[in-house]
């Protein structure tokens, strides 16, 4: 994925693929949708601008149904992951230019506070 690919994706899914890089820069890939979920409501909790773009706040089956977009549109990798109880799971990592995604949402200035707090 390209920066210019996130015009194909609305600001939900942006925000999903964020969440997905917060945990990969903590080394926690692949993921589940609760992992996502979970990273989702701590961001909103910690930056405000966030909120206002997520009416209706984050539910575990939105970030499922995003999480299934992106990887039908190429933008996420999906790969079945063991739980420890020895269930699997649908995982997922990215498949994108992480720098320029990062670049791209940081010109958000909904995105801005979050994308320089991952960052960092």
């Amino acid at each position: 994925m390209t920066s210019a690919d996130l015009d194909a994706v609305d600001p939900f899914h942006r925000f999903v693929l964020l969440a997905i890089i917060d945990l990969r820069n903590r080394e926690d890939t692949p993921v589940h949708s609760f992992d996502v979920t979970g990273v989702c409501e701590d961001l909103i909790d910690e930056y405000e601008a966030l909120e206002t773009m997520i009416p209706g706040g984050v539910t575990r089956q939105r970030v499922i149904k995003a999480l299934t977009t992106l990887e039908e549109a190429d933008l996420l990798g999906k790969e079945r992951k063991e739980s420890p109880t020895g269930k699997g799971r649908p995982a997922y990592s990215l498949a994108i230019d992480e720098p320029a995604i990062l670049d791209r949402l940081g010109d958000d200035e909904r995105f801005e506070p979050a994308v320089e707090g991952i960052r960092y």
